[in-house]
């Protein structure tokens, strides 16, 4: 698919799911409340780190190699398979020795299933099967949010009964070293909502790996299995395991330290702080995803000006939509969220420059990527988790979460100076000209051989 057309369809349809996720992320704090919500997806958290970890960042090398060599796109496919039921198997050793507040079926269930997702969705980009990932990724969330908005209508907040059972529970697991939440000890609405919520990824990856073989007529065979592909995408995915372990702190270790010296109030207002601006950095994100397979795939500097020009773009629209947030944001955080999210404004307000210099960097970081220069990326990321862990530990105990956004975004802010600094060295760019906005940067996405 050329390039201006794979990105249109990205943003068009990556939107229609960005509202689809945040009515689930929305619904999902209806039922819970301001505190329990905090420590679920504290929990969610957690199990993410743990996916990290046990994927290896096998999901970059696939996209890497695959894009390079379409051919070996059987082979590794393939491979896939049996490396899940590994993964399954360690996954299911290691929940044993690590607790979190979400049941161990629904975490292996959590973990399994988006390791399914992150490696089917990697061969859907190195094809370049941009369509049909994003519709069935938002046909599966719209099945999710059906399913939330009718446990919602039923039951409505059951926040103060999860609460006191949260309460009894944390004190259980001091003395007996049991799971927070546990079937059969939590509410109805709180006991749906779950199996809806985690069971969405199941069925999304499921989705996936089924219409994936089904469309490139996959078949097991042992001759299909190409050891020396394999070699190559482990030697480039332990790069590049490293730099995302490393950003996945840069960008979460504040949960720790938040959920340690503050309330669960203020954890639940910090971590939809960091969703929202999720949705503020989600341009950004799926345009890096769409500019890794191509940039890996093409002469060296064949998409530099194409990523100035997004850069750009991608101010001039984070200007008007910060505005919205400062204009409107003191009203509109506990109106949607509840009275108990009166905290979010402010955190929001310090964390705003750090969203745009996360934007920025996802940019960077898929170019260099596509480039196999993931050093780069990784010292980008040891620079600013120095700083996000000094920071931390030494204002979030006096100024809480509004510290902590203060200091991501202070961090986020050196990354991305490390970055164009980079971009500087190695390709000669001025890093003004990924900031100074021209008039027909917008065209040009929608002009023919963008």
């Amino acid at each position: 698919m050329q390039f201006t057309k794979a990105l249109q369809h990205s943003i068009g349809w990556k939107i229609l799911n960005t509202i689809l996720i945040f009515l689930i992320n929305l619904l999902i704090v209806r039922i819970l409340g301001a505190t329990a919500s905090g420590h679920f997806f504290y929990s969610i958290t957690l199990l993410s780190f743990i996916t990290l970890i046990i994927s290896w960042s096998m999901e970059s090398g696939i996209t890497y190699y695959g894009s390079n060599q379409l051919d070996s796109i059987a082979s590794i496919t393939i491979f896939i398979l049996p490396w899940l039921l590994i993964q399954a198997m360690l996954t299911w050793g290691v929940l044993y020795f690590i607790p979190v507040h979400i049941g161990s079926r629904l975490s292996l269930v959590y973990i399994v299933s988006n390791l399914l997702i992150i490696y089917f969705s990697a061969l859907y980009y190195a094809t370049k099967t941009f369509v049909s990932i994003n519709v069935i990724i938002c046909v599966v969330n719209s099945i999710v949010s059906g399913g939330l908005v009718f446990i919602y209508a039923r039951f409505g907040n059951e926040d103060e009964k999860v609460f006191e059972l949260l309460k009894e529970r944390l004190a259980q697991k001091k003395t007996a070293g049991v799971h927070l939440i546990d079937d059969g000890m939590q509410s109805t609405a709180f006991y749906f909502a779950e199996l809806v919520y985690f069971g969405g990824f199941l069925l999304q990856g499921l989705a996936l790996a089924i219409f994936f073989f089904i469309k490139n007529s996959i078949k097991f065979t042992v001759k299909g299995f190409n050891t020396s592909l394999i070699r190559k995408i482990f030697i480039y995915s332990s790069i590049a395991f490293i730099s995302n372990l490393l950003f996945f702190l840069v960008t979460r270790i504040d949960y720790f330290f938040v959920e340690k010296y503050c309330g669960e109030i203020a954890l639940s207002n910090y971590v939809q702080v960091s969703k929202m601006g999720q949705l503020l950095v989600l341009l950004p994100t799926i345009i890096a995803g769409v500019v890794f397979p191509y940039s890996s795939g093409a002469a060296e500097e064949a998409y530099l000006d194409k990523l100035q020009a997004l850069c750009r773009i991608i101010g001039l629209l984070f200007l008007p939509a910060s505005v919205i947030v400062v204009i409107s944001g003191y009203w509109i955080f506990p109106w949607l969220f509840g009275d108990g999210f009166a905290g979010m404004y402010t955190a929001m307000l310090f964390y705003l420059p750090g969203f745009y210099c996360l934007s920025v960097v996802s940019l960077l970081a898929a170019y260099i990527a596509g480039r196999a220069m993931l050093t780069k990326n990784l010292i980008a990321s040891g620079i600013a988790l120095t700083f996000v862990i000094a920071g931390d530990v030494f204002l979030i105990p006096v100024w809480g979460i509004n510290a902590a956004a203060a200091v991501s975004s202070f961090s986020y802010f050196l990354c991305m100076l490390y970055l164009l600094w980079i971009f500087k060295q190695r390709f000669g760019c001025n890093p003004k000209d990924f900031f100074m906005i021209q008039l027909k940067d917008l065209q040009l996405i929608f002009r023919k051989g963008f």
